[in-house]
């Protein structure tokens, strides 16, 4: 069951800024793409990464199946999918970008009935819990790390 801290926050008003960050050689320049082009690997460009400032892809699909925040974690680390090794849960502020972009993404679980429609992200609020979003609305609330929510992985 989510735990609501004080420190929930709706997120959905807020405006997704874009902001120029430097591309790796073989990926365009973030000026160039759309938010939800698929790229030539098949992922999904999915906006800058306001924690990197760089481009941020995604999946162009959930896990195949509902987890907890370590199995999420796990799975991850362990993913090797696109031609890319490197992928893993987004931060709190990523899941965010992904819930701004939802629908130019593509594929998300927004019917927000618990388990199904919440997205775990990679922030610990403490030992216990972690931060997920509902991608209904966009509330986000900590959430004990043991129940299952859906992921979807970027890098």
């Amino acid at each position: 069951m989510a735990s609501l801290s004080s420190d929930s926050h709706d997120f959905a008003g807020e405006a997704d800024t874009l902001q120029s960050a430097t591309a790796s050689s073989n990926e365009p320049a973030p000026e160039t793409l759309t938010i939800g082009a698929k790229m030539p690997d098949g992922t999904i460009y999915a906006g800058i990464s306001p924690d990197t400032n760089k481009p941020m892809y995604a999946t162009p699909a959930d896990a195949p199946s509902l987890m907890s925040f370590d199995q999420a974690k796990e799975y991850a680390a362990q993913l090797d999918a696109h031609g890319h090794q490197d992928w893993r849960v987004p931060t709190r502020e990523e899941l965010n970008v992904l819930f701004i972009n939802r629908f130019a993404i593509g594929g998300f679980n927004t019917n927000g009935g618990r388990p199904f429609g919440w997205y775990w992200s990679s922030t610990q609020d403490d030992w216990w819990s972690a931060w997920d979003q509902r991608f209904l609305d966009g509330i986000v609330c900590d959430l004990y790390k043991n129940p299952h929510s859906s992921v979807r992985c970027v890098r």
